[in-house]
């Protein structure tokens, strides 16, 4: 059974200041957010630790009856 919360890294806050072409992006999106993947959307919570987000997600997916893991690419 697919969980229906998952923990995926945050997107950057701000717009990249500087084009691509100069070098590597420096706006690396700090922190974790929820997606839903009932609904197809992105929760953009931006938990600071990824074990805050893991705790949540497990939270919201015990509350929909889901059962596994939060944990994106493991397994």
């Amino acid at each position: 059974m697919q969980t229906r919360f998952v923990v995926i890294p945050a997107m950057p806050q701000e717009k990249e200041q500087f084009p691509r072409r100069i070098g590597v992006s420096t706006a690396l999106g700090a922190g974790y957010d929820l997606y839903d993947t009932d609904g197809k959307t992105r929760l953009a919570l931006n938990y600071p630790t990824r074990a805050e987000a893991e705790y949540n997600c497990a939270s919201r997916n015990s509350q929909e009856g889901a059962v596994g893991s939060c944990l994106v690419g493991h397994g």
